[in-house]
C-alpha cells in the first residue's frame, strides 16, 4: 500500500475542479500539507482556508522559476490549471495550457517530484456515437476546438514525459462537464452569456419552461466537483498509472428537458451550430462553434476502469448535479475565488455611473421607438433628450474602442448601427424598433466582451 503523501501541490486550486479537489483532500487527507498554485490566490472561503498559496502565472516566461518554491519537497503535483478565457485568444490559451504544462513538468523534474495527477478532458476523444467509449478510444479530439486541440497536445507531451521519466507516476483523469452550485457564474459566462436574464433562469428552477429546444440526438453526462475530487484523491493515494474516464450517468434530450419540466423540441444539429456561430461572431455569447462540437460530437464515456481499478463511483447523478447547477444559476451564485466569480464590491466611480446611464437611455430609446411605431404621438423634446443623452453617455465607450484599436465585430458594427438607428428614428416606424434592437444586442455583446477581458487579467 503506497504511503499517503505529506505535501500535495495543486495547480489551478481556486477553480471549479480545484475547489472540489481541495474539499476532498481536506476530508480524506487531513494531515497532508496542501499548496495551492494560481494567478489570483483567494483570501476567503472555507475550501481555501488550510491551503498555503503561491501566486504563479503559468503563461509567464518566468513560470518554471516561479514554481520552484511551490514544488519544493512535494510528493505529488495535481495539475488542474486551465485557462478557457478569452476563448478566441489561441496564443494566450496555448501559452497558459500547453507551455504552462511544460513549465510544470520542468519544475517537477527540478524538484524531484515523483507523481503527477493531470486533469485531461472528454474533449480529447475523437468524434463518436453509440455506446460509451473506454480510455482506448482514439484521442485525436475535435479539430474545430482550440480547447480540444490543446488538450490533445498536452496528452502527447505527457506520453513523451512518461517514456523519458518512467520513475514518475503519471495519472490522467478525463472528466466530463464538471458542475457544482459555485460553478454557476463560470458556466453562465462561458456558455450562456448576457442574453439569458436571471428571470429566465428562475423559470428553469421553477420548472415553468414549456418547451426546450435542443440539438437532436444530444446526450450529455455531468459529474459533480466533489466526485471529481474523490477520484483525484484515489489516484493520488493509490498511485494509479494511466488514464481514467470520470463521469456520471447519461441524460438524453428527454431527460435534459425534464430537468426544467419542459417538453423537448429537437432542432437539427447543424442549425443549432449555425445559430451558435452567428451569436459567437457578434460576441453575444462566449460559446464558440468549437465548444459546441466538443459538447455535441464527443462520445459518451464508459467509467468501468475507474470503478474497477480505483473503487470510484459518483455519489451524484448527472440529474442531481445539473439541478444543483440550475439552482446556482437562478440564484446568481458565485464561489469565493476570482476564478469562481468572486468580486469585491464595485467602486461607484464616475465611469460606472456613465455606463449605467447609457444602458438606461438605450432602453428608453427602444421603448420610445416601439411607442411611436404603434401610433403613440411623438414628443420631439422627449425623444431628442433621450437620444442625445444616449449618444453622450456612449461616447466614452466609443473612444475606448478607438484608442484600443479594436477591429472586432462590435467595434466595426457599432458606429454603423448608431447612424442607422438615428436615421430610422427620424423616419419612425418599425425600422426604428429594429435598429434600436440591434444596438441593444451590440451593447450586450460589449458587456460580455468587457467581462471576459477582466477575467483574463
Amino acid at each position: 500500500m503506497p504511503a499517503e503523501p505529506s505535501r500535495v501541490v495543486v495547480t489551478g486550486a481556486s477553480g471549479n475542479v480545484g475547489t472540489g479537489v481541495l474539499r476532498a483532500l481536506a476530508a480524506q487527507l487531513p494531515d497532508a500539507e496542501v499548496v495551492g498554485v494560481c494567478r489570483r490566490p483567494p483570501t476567503q472561503g472555507q475550501p481555501y482556508a488550510r491551503v498555503r498559496w503561491h501566486a504563479v502565472d503559468l503563461a509567464a516566461p518566468s513560470a518554471v522559476a516561479d514554481l520552484g518554491a511551490a514544488l519544493s519537497g512535494a510528493d505529488v503535483v495535481i495539475h488542474l490549471a486551465l485557462a478557457v478565457q478569452p476563448v478566441r485568444d489561441e496564443d494566450y490559451l496555448y501559452r497558459a495550457n500547453v507551455i504552462g504544462t511544460q513549465a510544470v513538468l520542468h519544475a517537477m523534474k527540478t524538484a524531484g517530484v515523483r507523481q503527477l495527477v493531470y486533469a485531461s478532458s472528454l474533449g480529447i476523444y475523437a468524434p463518436g456515437s453509440g455506446a460509451p467509449v473506454t480510455e482506448d478510444w482514439p484521442t485525436t479530439g475535435q479539430a474545430t476546438s482550440i480547447y480540444s486541440r490543446h488538450k490533445v497536445m498536452v496528452e502527447r507531451i505527457l506520453d513523451e514525459f512518461e517514456l523519458d521519466h518512467p520513475e514518475v507516476t503519471v495519472s490522467r483523469f478525463r472528466p466530463t462537464v464538471v458542475v457544482q452550485r459555485e460553478a454557476a457564474w463560470l458556466i453562465k459566462s462561458l456558455y450562456l452569456g448576457p442574453l439569458v436574464p436571471r428571470s429566465a433562469l428562475g423559470l428553469l428552477r421553477r420548472r415553468e419552461l414549456p418547451v426546450l429546444p435542443l440539438p437532436a440526438r444530444l446526450e450529455l453526462q455531468f459529474v459533480h466537483a466533489d466526485d471529481v475530487g474523490d477520484a483525484v484523491v484515489r489516484l493520488t493515494t493509490q498511485r494509479a498509472r494511466g488514464s481514467f474516464n470520470i463521469a456520471a450517468d447519461v441524460l438524453d434530450t428527454a431527460a435534459l428537458a425534464d430537468l426544467v419540466g419542459a417538453r423537448p423540441v429537437e432542432v437539427p444539429p447543424e442549425a443549432a451550430r449555425t445559430l451558435v456561430a452567428a451569436l459567437s461572431a457578434l460576441r453575444v455569447v462566449a460559446l464558440t462553434p468549437g465548444w459546441y462540437d466538443v459538447a455535441f460530437k464527443t462520445p459518451l464515456m464508459d467509467t468501468s476502469k475507474a470503478r474497477e481499478t480505483l473503487g470510484w463511483a459518483p455519489a451524484w447523478s448527472s440529474a442531481d448535479s445539473a439541478r444543483e447547477l440550475i439552482e446556482g444559476l437562478a440564484d446568481g451564485a458565485v464561489g469565493t475565488s476570482a476564478a469562481m466569480g468572486w468580486e469585491l464590491r464595485p467602486r461607484r466611480d464616475v465611469r460606472g455611473a456613465v455606463d449605467r446611464a447609457h444602458d438606461v437611455t438605450l432602453g428608453l430609446w427602444g421603448a420610445l421607438a416601439v411607442l411611436r411605431a404603434v401610433g403613440v404621438r411623438r414628443a420631439r423634446a422627449v425623444d431628442a433628450a433621450v437620444v442625445v443623452s444616449n449618444l453622450a453617455t456612449g461616447t466614452p465607450m466609443a473612444l475606448d474602442r478607438v484608442l484600443e484599436r479594436r477591429a472586432d465585430p462590435v467595434a466595426l458594427l457599432a458606429p454603423v448601427a448608431v447612424i442607422a438607428a438615428l436615421g430610422a428614428t427620424l423616419r419612425g416606424g418599425w425600422p426604428a424598433v429594429a435598429a434600436t434592437g440591434v444596438l441593444q444586442v451590440l451593447r450586450m455583446s460589449e458587456r460580455n466582451q468587457r467581462k471576459k477581458a477582466v477575467i483574463s487579467q
